[in-house]
């Protein structure tokens, strides 16, 4: 009956180590999300913002600790009722500026596709009403001066 005993704090020990290591990533985490919302809100495009690497490495460990934690969460928690509302209350954070990031993600894919769409439209304008070259590839010379024409005047 001891060994039973000696495991199950072993078991319980190592679920309160990575719950601790799980409150530390899910703190940092939404510390990088924050960051990229303001650089987000300061409209620079997704695509320039430096945190998505940080932010991906960041949710594959939150996942495989969730995964460690999962199963004896509750024990381990009612161990330490302290920590457990640190980390309830540091998930909830998590949550808030997860769905801004999702919503400031949105929009700056939204302001991208604009203008992307807007450059093609102009691109499209320009090369309708004033093309040099011809569908054949050949140079049209309505856009040559006539020659003899004074520049220099």
């Amino acid at each position: 009956m001891l060994q039973t005993a000696a495991a199950d704090l072993s078991d319980l020990a190592r679920v309160e180590t990575s719950a601790h290591a799980l409150l530390d990533v899910v703190t940092e985490l939404a510390a990088v999300m924050e960051e990229e919302n303001r650089l987000l809100a300061a409209g620079f495009p997704a695509g320039l913002v430096g945190t998505s690497d940080r932010k991906g490495e960041l949710t594959a460990e939150y996942a495989d600790l969730w995964d460690q934690v999962r199963a004896e969460a509750a024990q381990a928690l009612a161990a330490d009722p302290d920590f457990a509302r640190s980390l309830m209350q540091a998930v909830g954070d998590l949550r808030q500026v997860a769905n801004e990031n999702l919503a400031r993600l949105e929009a700056a894919m939204t302001a991208s596709r604009r203008r992307v769409e807007a450059a093609l439209a102009a691109l499209h304008e320009d090369a309708s009403t004033g093309r040099t070259y011809g569908s054949d590839g050949e140079m049209l010379l309505a856009h040559f001066p006539t020659a003899g024409a004074n520049f220099h005047a």
